[in-house]
């Protein structure tokens, strides 16, 4: 993640793609580490020199003073929901993905998204339904939180066999927060992700589906819950997606549509473990019929 945002380091690359590190690089990358374990955000000491970087560490354990102590800085989930939470309070997008890149070195991508991330996309889906926060609150913290998501979703280096997931919304499902969690969770297990974005109607899906020879297509449905219209279109999409491609929904709206969802066979994911966990079982199934 530091080398495709931050490009901390420039690796070279062998005959099958894969990363070759210096031993300067690897002595970067430990400075850098050293500096975001006294509490310095990555994005603000990525560009110094190795130099700069032993310097300043050297200035602060001569102080006693490091920096994390005096910065407030946190390494437990539920306080960088807390800060992150505080960004959106005061519509600071720039903030927030400071927050985010904070989580993303303290505790890894996984974490993140299951520890962070989820538990503020819903924390904001409730304040928003009970009017605690405003239509502005939502649209700027979706808007850092999908630019981050979309850095972390997108790889610097996948397998070409790798199997292809599409990432969406049905018709009527506006928020996409679910859809891009999905695409960041699934590119992280080694999947090649085909993000559509939100809303799409059933022959688009499909048609996208299609085009892109997915192994797996992924729904996110978060809000509303009685959209009279959802089920009669998750029926449609069904109908005309080969049956050999499985259908995976998530998101708290999900219940709701229970139903439907039997019907058409669908797979149930509460969580982004049990996406995971799903997601592993049709790439296993695929590997055992040769796909």
């Amino acid at each position: 993640m530091w080398e495709k945002r931050y490009a901390t380091v420039s690796p070279q690359r062998n005959d099958g793609n894969r990363r070759l590190y210096s031993a300067e690089d690897i002595e970067r990358l430990a400075l850098l580490k050293a500096a975001t374990e006294m509490g310095h955000n990555i994005g603000s000491v990525a560009h110094l020199a190795d130099a700069q970087l032993s310097a300043l560490m050297a200035e602060e354990k001569a102080s006693g003073m490091p920096f994390q102590a005096a910065s407030g800085g946190t390494r437990e989930p539920a306080g960088l929901v807390e800060k992150a939470y505080a960004s959106v309070l005061a519509m600071d997008g720039g903030g927030l993905e400071a927050v985010l890149d904070e989580g993303s070195v303290v505790l890894g991508q996984v974490r993140l998204l299951n520890e962070v991330i989820v538990p503020l996309v819903e924390r904001i889906g409730d304040a928003w339904r009970n009017g605690g926060l405003k239509v502005v609150h939502e649209h700027i913290a979706s808007a850092a939180i999908r630019t981050f998501l979309g850095q972390v979703a997108r790889p610097i280096s996948v397998h070409p066999g790798a199997p292809v997931l599409l990432a969406t919304t049905p018709a009527g499902q506006l928020h996409e927060l679910g859809a891009v969690m999905v695409a960041a969770a699934a590119t992280s297990h080694g999947w090649r992700v085909v993000y559509a974005g939100a809303s799409l109607p059933a022959e688009e899906i499909v048609s996208a589906a299609l085009a892109h020879r997915v192994a797996a297509v992924a729904l996110s449905i978060v809000h509303p819950e009685d959209d009279s219209l959802l089920a009669a279109e998750l029926r449609r999409m069904r109908r005309l997606l080969p049956r050999t491609i499985p259908v995976v929904v998530g998101g708290r709206a999900s219940e709701a549509y229970a139903a439907a969802l039997e019907e058409i066979g669908a797979c149930r994911a509460d969580t982004l473990m049990g996406l995971e966990k799903i997601l592993g079982g049709i790439r296993r199934q695929r590997l055992g019929q040769g796909a």
